[in-house]
């Protein structure tokens, strides 16, 4: 589990302590998916992501009223690792988006990555996540390749895909 707590989120969605506003901005490494055909991007970011792996990526969360910071975090929101979110923020992708599948030489392959990016929120409607970064960008990372016809040819995980730190990852949600 991440830093943020399911519980804390509940505290949190309540509203602003400074303003009592209830629009809310959450900045989370979120799990994005991206059609590829010979290592470019062939379509946009597809979320894939469910509740609890949200929570999970969640390092900041403000008032969009006043800019009240109500939750901060500097750890890796993938493995907890101390001090490392700014270096997965500002680093570039150290797992190489693929030509083609390893196994069967298919050039449509499905890329997995943890991209940041920005929701907001405001009662029970949550906006569309608006990635803070790009295939390619700094602070995007790829975690697991599958091809379409033969599924999942590799997976990042003998190292944190976003800060690098050595594993045992931890267990995600």
């Amino acid at each position: 589990m991440g830093v943020l707590t399911e519980a804390r989120l509940d505290e949190l969605v309540r509203g602003c302590p400074s303003c009592g506003g209830t629009r809310l901005q959450f900045k989370a490494y979120l799990d994005g998916r991206f059609p590829l055909m010979l290592g470019e991007a062939t379509g946009e970011c597809a979320w894939a992501y469910d509740g609890e792996k949200f929570v999970d990526g969640v390092y900041q969360v403000s008032c969009t009223a006043c800019r009240h910071l109500l939750f901060s975090s500097e750890v890796c929101p993938r493995c907890n690792d101390e001090d490392a979110l700014v270096r997965a923020l500002t680093s570039d992708n150290r797992w190489p988006v693929p030509r083609a599948c390893a196994t069967c030489g298919g050039r449509d392959v499905l890329y997995t990555g943890f991209v940041p990016a920005v929701v907001v929120y405001e009662g029970k409607k949550v906006a569309r996540p608006v990635p803070i970064a790009e295939l390619g960008d700094p602070g995007l990372h790829g975690a697991r390749a599958e091809c379409e016809e033969c599924g999942v040819f590799a997976e990042q995980t003998e190292r944190c895909p976003l800060c690098g730190a050595p594993g045992p990852l931890r267990q995600r949600p």
